[in-house]
């Protein structure tokens, strides 16, 4: 589908060749109806008939997470609902979600909807949602809350319906795209968590190269197998090439090295359910421990213990959650021949790399996205 630089005022960067002239300015109430949600609190149902939207149920990439409602205020396929509150600086402001069905929707209070009128539907979402016009109107103090009236000023520039219509489609096939990676890569994830549960209930065992059973697991402590190690602030140290890390994963790079080798980090506040696999010379900050000197274990089978634990059974603390060296070594594990620990880093690992792979390609898809919206629209 081949696209032209344009230089034209009022035209986009980026565009179909077969079209041209300037496109018109207009504000959504020249192209869409409007109607306010209400209050549903006293009506909410586990068995209702409606699922209630409201910004709560709308996600950043516009689709709405199920609750039921037994008050009937329907909508239908291509209605366009905007979350008109939300709090200073929040992502919700302006959120919109495209009705992919009939009579199922019921706006909640501070929720409107948008049926568009002689415009494409999914034109009329690209160019609503999220506009900056309404951003504008977020004082950053204090909740915001849109009324009608600065709702239906809110201006945009429309090509023609044709136009429209092929614009919305070529970015309706790229979100399908986006769509499919992200089924795809949940269905990986799915799987992995899947054949983690059978491999370490032992319901899944590998045999060596002869075809022969691996011995029996054993049952020991993490402090039996590795030592943890404390990360340290690195302010102090000059710009490099190692990395350092935290909690939150990469955070700046510098010239001295904490470590070098295999590693699993883990939290030590804060974030301390997310281990990460680390290879290499790196430094940790005091947040993120480190694994080192292990015996008779295959570090990246370390990693998978890790991620089988769940730590937050083992928070220390009632406020930010916590661990300690001392409660880490205590944790008491099962661990395999390090043959058989080898074989399942293996096998995990290949599963990994199908999920870097298919991460980074819906990464490039989103950012992909990103671009043509940057240079399709004005």
């Amino acid at each position: 589908m081949s696209m032209t630089q344009t230089q034209q005022h009022n035209v986009p960067a980026l565009r179909f060749p077969e079209f041209s002239g300037q496109w018109e300015i207009k504000r959504l109430e020249d192209v869409a109806d409007f109607q306010n949600g209400k209050a549903h609190e006293q009506s909410i149902s586990s068995d209702g008939d409606y699922v209630v939207v409201n910004s709560k149920f709308i996600s950043t990439e516009g689709r709405v997470r199920k609750f039921t409602d037994i008050q009937i205020s329907p909508l239908f396929v291509d209605d366009i609902v905007m979350v008109m509150s939300d709090i200073p600086k929040g992502k919700a402001l302006a959120k919109c979600y495209l009705v992919d069905d009939d009579d199922l929707f019921s706006l909640n209070q501070r929720i409107c909807s948008l049926r568009a009128r002689n415009v494409d539907p999914f034109y009329l979402f690209l160019v609503t949602n999220r506009n900056d016009y309404f951003l504008k109107f977020d004082s950053g103090v204090t909740q915001t809350n849109l009324r009608k009236d600065e709702v239906l000023r809110c201006p945009a520039y429309y090509p023609t319906l044709p136009e429209q219509q092929k614009t919305a489609s070529f970015l309706s096939s790229v979100d399908g795209k986006i769509e499919q990676l992200g089924k795809k890569k949940a269905l990986l994830e799915q799987y992995k968590k899947g054949m983690m549960q059978k491999l370490f209930s032992q319901e899944l065992r590998f045999k060596d190269a002869q075809g022969n059973d691996f011995p029996d697991w054993e049952e020991t402590r993490l402090g039996e197998v590795l030592t943890i190690g404390s990360g340290r602030d690195y302010k102090h140290l000059g710009k490099g090439d190692i990395p350092v890390y935290g909690t939150g994963g990469f955070m700046t790079s510098v010239d001295e090295y904490l470590y070098d080798g295999e590693s699993v980090g883990i939290g030590r506040k804060g974030t301390i359910d997310k281990p990460v696999y680390l290879t290499g010379k790196f430094w940790t900050v005091d947040t993120l421990f480190f694994t080192h000197s292990f015996k008779s274990a295959v570090p990246k089978f370390i990693y998978a213990v890790f991620q089988s634990i769940n730590w937050k059974k083992h928070n220390e603390a009632s406020g930010v959650p916590s661990l300690s060296k001392t409660t880490i070594e205590k944790i008491k594990i099962s661990m395999p021949s390090t043959d058989e620990q080898q074989k399942i880093a293996d096998f995990l690992s290949s599963i990994d790399r199908k999920i870097d792979l298919v991460t980074s390609e819906l990464n490039h898809a989103k950012t992909f996205k990103k671009g043509l919206l940057q240079q399709m629209f004005i």
